[in-house]
Formats: structure tokens, C-alpha cells, sequence
């Protein structure tokens, strides 16, 4: 079983206050892998350590066998590992394709970030037609999908989405996670899915960990989970 990305018994503090701990998981090649968990769970805190921006105390995370958990962020990202962040965090005094030319700051052939760019508007139609629009002033569901096609301009050998349905309208929810399907299919990309709505998560992922209060608790394939009764009842809103 080939491992692209491990963590290994993370242990991560805000203060004294454990965050993490001695939380461990994996993701394999192309796969799409979901986190699922209540609020302050630890989902986020977990994205933003993979990224570099919180450092574990304890333990390691190896990408690509390299350990990344002692590299800036600036570094994690140039191996590939891309975080879409939650509340998208685009550059709203910025036009979308100069959000999008951010998203390839590592590539110094002009060419390149153009056929990217090209990419993009093939993908997100609108984002073309938007292109010389300030960031700001799309609409929510635009401004995910421009999130989405800076961190796909920095070419990711692995993309982590948290919360990427938060704030949307449920028709554009559906377009969110058909996009993270797609991309997974047609590039092969693997995905770390962070998301609130569980259900949806489950489906389109393989396999998936229940996080609370900074422990895995549960981990398994999305079909047994979606089947668990503790599941259904904790996080499906079934009974």
C-alpha cells in the first residue's frame, strides 16, 4: 500500500490546550479521503498543520516520503501539498486572473501560467467571463470557484479542501463537490475533504476518519460509514 501522505501520532497545542492528539492517518494516490467531526472537532487545525501552519509538538507528516512537519509553508506548498481554505480567503482588491497568476507563483514560464489560466475558464466558465472583475465582488459560490482554480494553478499532487460548501446556496453545493469529483477523476488529484455536511462528504469520498476532540475515532470505508448507526445518528441527522 503505497502512502503519499502519512501523519503519524500528531500531537498539537493552543496553549496548554491540547488540539490534535497523537492523531494519525493516511492517504493513498488518487484517492479522495473525507474528515468528518462536530465544531471544534479539530478538522481545521489539522488542515493548517498538514500546511505548515500550525507545527505538531509531537509525532511527524511525511509527503512523498519527505518529512514536511519542520518546513515553512511557503516549502509544503512547492512539494504540492495546496490548501483551499475555509471562508475561501480570496484577494478581493485583486481580479480574478490575477488571484488565479498568484496561484502559480512557483512557475516562471509565462506560457505555462497562460494555459493554465486557459485550463481554468475551460472548468469555470464564468471565472472567464469575470476575469478582469475585482475578487470582492463575486458572489459567493463565484469566489469558491475561483479558491478552487488558484489552488489547482499551483499544478497539487495533493489539495485540501476545508469547508468548501460553507455559505452556499445548496445549488451551488451540489456544482462544489461534482467539481471535487472531477478533479479527482480527470487529474487524478487526491483530495483531504474537510466538510461540515457529512452526508455529502461521504458519498463521493472512499474512505474516512470521524475526528472528535482532537482523536480519530472511527475510520473506515465511506459505504460501512454511511451504514454505521452511530454515524447516521451522530453526524447524518438520522435516527
Amino acid at each position: 500500500m503505497e502512502k503519499l501522505l502519512q501523519v503519524e501520532e500528531i500531537q498539537v497545542y493552543y496553549g496548554k490546550i491540547v488540539a490534535l492528539n497523537g492523531l494519525s492517518l493516511y492517504i493513498e494516490p488518487h484517492e479522495i479521503v473525507a474528515i468528518i467531526g462536530a465544531n471544534g472537532a479539530g478538522k481545521t487545525t489539522l488542515i493548517n498543520t498538514i500546511s505548515g501552519v500550525l507545527r505538531p509538538q509531537k509525532g511527524f507528516i511525511k509527503f512523498d516520503d519527505k518529512i514536511i512537519s519542520n518546513l515553512p509553508v511557503w516549502k509544503i506548498a512547492r512539494y504540492g501539498v495546496i490548501q483551499i481554505p475555509e471562508g475561501r480567503k480570496v484577494f478581493p482588491r485583486l481580479t480574478v486572473v490575477e488571484n488565479m497568476e498568484l496561484g502559480a507563483f512557483p512557475e516562471r514560464d509565462r506560457t505555462q501560467v497562460r494555459k493554465r489560466i486557459e485550463d481554468m475558464y475551460d472548468l469555470f466558465p464564468v471565472l472567464k467571463e469575470r476575469k478582469k472583475q475585482l475578487a470582492g465582488t463575486l458572489s459567493g459560490g463565484e469566489q469558491q470557484m475561483l479558491a478552487i482554480a488558484r489552488g489547482l494553478m499551483a499544478r497539487p499532487k495533493l489539495l485540501m479542501f476545508d469547508e468548501p460548501s460553507m455559505g452556499l446556496a445548496p445549488v451551488l453545493v451540489e456544482k462544489v463537490f461534482q467539481t471535487i469529483q472531477e478533479i479527482n477523476k480527470s487529474q487524478g488529484t487526491p483530495i483531504l475533504l474537510v466538510e461540515q455536511n457529512a452526508k455529502k462528504s461521504l458519498q463521493i469520498a472512499s474512505r474516512a476518519y470521524v475526528l472528535e476532540t482532537g482523536n480519530i475515532v472511527m475510520t473506515d470505508t465511506t459505504d460501512k460509514l454511511l451504514d454505521n448507526d452511530l454515524v447516521k445518528k451522530a453526524y447524518l441527522g438520522e435516527q
